[in-house]
């Protein structure tokens, strides 16, 4: 891949036909916007007793207020912030956060073409994390309580922390080390796939690790 050259960049930017580059702020126009949204503030502060102390709206008031697949063309900063006061505005004592993470998370998992029971719909829904080591954790946790109930049907005599210590996870010897940590943190057995020259984690080694653990009574539960 080449790298990009100045008079690439700004063939790119200038080309009117091109959708994604309909909104690019030039210099003078991000000054500007960064002033409007100063401004905003400043305004929000100097009139918030004129707002609402509790929001008035209903759990999933903005789905239908959003687009139901994330945008493929960009919106001008005039747009977005049209759009803030609409739909984020009246939830401002956080019912907006929550209620734009599960439109976005819904929207990631369409584009990731999941099954529609990943969707907020149902059962499946997501939030998004404030890192990749707390998305692992938070990933091991939701899988671990998942295996616990099962093992908990097939052995209903066996309490919590007996099903806990059944279960051993996998994850490759080049795995980042978040993955490593969230074991310790949860206090669960996970155990390193080492790799070969590819630095892969191969099927025949994981197929084999999760025989070997099953011969042993173990449960496995989790691949990252």
């Amino acid at each position: 891949m080449t790298e990009p050259t100045e008079e690439t960049i700004t063939e790119l930017v200038d080309n009117e036909d091109d959708p994604f580059c309909a909104h690019v702020l030039n210099h003078d126009e991000f000054r500007e916007s960064g002033c409007d949204m100063v401004n905003y503030v400043a305004n929000y502060l100097e009139t918030i007793e004129n707002r609402k102390v509790f929001p008035v709206i209903s759990p999933g008031y903005m789905t239908p207020l959003l687009p139901k697949e994330a945008p493929k063309h960009p919106e001008s900063w005039g747009e977005i912030m049209l759009d803030v006061e609409r739909v984020i505005m009246p939830g401002a004592s956080s019912p907006a956060c929550t209620e734009l993470e599960v439109v976005m998370m819904d929207w990631l998992a369409k584009m990731l073409r999941l099954p529609e029971h990943f969707l907020s719909g149902g059962n499946g829904g997501g939030v998004i994390q404030g890192s990749c080591s707390e998305s692992t954790l938070v990933a091991l946790f939701g899988a671990r309580n998942l295996a616990i109930r099962k093992y908990q049907q097939r052995h209903p005599e066996a309490s919590v922390y007996d099903a806990a210590s059944k279960l051993v996870g996998y994850y490759s010897d080049q795995a980042h080390s978040s993955v490593e940590r969230a074991g310790l943190i949860s206090m669960l057995r996970l155990r390193p796939i080492r790799t070969g020259s590819t630095h892969e984690l191969t099927g025949i080694d994981l197929k084999t690790a999760i025989e070997q653990d099953l011969s042993n009574g173990l449960m496995p539960f989790f691949v990252s």
